[in-house]
């Protein structure tokens, strides 16, 4: 699965002649593509993305639930903490981080079609919960606090999760009273300081 066709193309092509994999079917994010992709009953689905964005996650939230043996495996560039937490409540069999390559691509996939599981170094979802606020916030306001660190207007931060204005405006209040901060300022700050995003 991924945003793109030619991503999935590229995608498709590689886990075949690079792998030996043998490629069921290839998807998008819309619900009825997955659902019809998980007619085909795969025993494994990889995840492409480097963003979390909630229409990501709630079709990988759907494949339980539609075939419930699939193994999935996000592939992605995303590492910092804001970004991991989002997946903490999908049923993920791995995450594999891209800065890894092919080699350990294959890797996750040998341990996971095996019946184990296989996350990058640093890269477990849900992993051990530390004391800092932003464990608090709900999936939506991780999703909504690098958006808003990086500069975006919550307008801007509303249009790219897909909800409208004043839903984003009630998620930006509860992740800064939880978080402790008054403004975008602190939150920049806070984030850059927890290494949620980059100085």
């Amino acid at each position: 699965m991924a945003r793109s066709a030619l991503d999935r193309l590229a995608y498709g092509i590689l886990l075949r002649d690079s792998l030996g994999l043998s490629v069921a079917v290839e998807s998008g994010f819309a619900p009825p593509a997955v659902w019809d992709a998980m007619r085909r009953k795969p025993d494994l689905v990889l995840v492409v993305a480097d963003q979390a964005t909630s229409d990501v996650i709630d079709s990988v939230e759907m494949i339980p639930r539609l075939r419930p043996d699939a193994r999935i495996v996000v592939l992605s560039a995303a590492v910092d903490p804001a970004s991991l937490s989002v997946w903490s409540d999908c049923r993920l069999s791995g995450y594999v981080v891209k800065d890894g390559g092919l080699a350990e691509l294959k890797q996750a996939f040998d341990a996971i079609l095996r019946g184990g599981q296989y996350f990058s170094e640093g890269a477990r979802p849900g992993r051990a919960a530390s004391a800092t606020p932003h464990r608090q916030l709900s999936r939506r306001e991780s999703e909504l606090l690098p958006l808003l660190a990086r500069g975006l207007t919550l307008r801007e931060a509303a249009t790219r999760m897909t909800v409208s204005y004043k839903t984003a405006d009630s998620y930006r209040t509860s992740l800064l009273r939880k978080l402790g901060v008054r403004d975008r300022v602190e939150l920049a700050r806070y984030a850059i300081r927890e290494k949620i995003v980059e100085a």
